[in-house]
């Protein structure tokens, strides 16, 4: 079965800090992590544990690269 899904793709950035900053307050982040994200992405990475033909269509911007290369690992 070849199964075709549509949906976002984007990059999913995480701050980790301290604690919720609070109005007229500025803090730094303890650490910066980046992962690939976007509802279609994750569908299409899931759908591709339980079938052979995934393929995803969707619109990439500068960061396209990087998510066309994650999901050709994960499908």
């Amino acid at each position: 079965m070849k199964i075709l899904n549509f949906g976002s793709l984007n990059i999913d950035i995480f701050f980790r800090v301290e604690e919720i900053v609070k109005p007229g307050e500025t803090i730094s982040a303890k650490s910066i992590e980046k992962r690939p994200g976007g509802k279609g992405l994750n569908q299409s990475v899931a759908l591709a544990k339980s079938f052979d033909k995934v393929y995803h269509a969707g619109s990439v911007g500068k960061d396209g690269l990087y998510l066309i290369d994650y999901l050709k690992k994960k499908m």
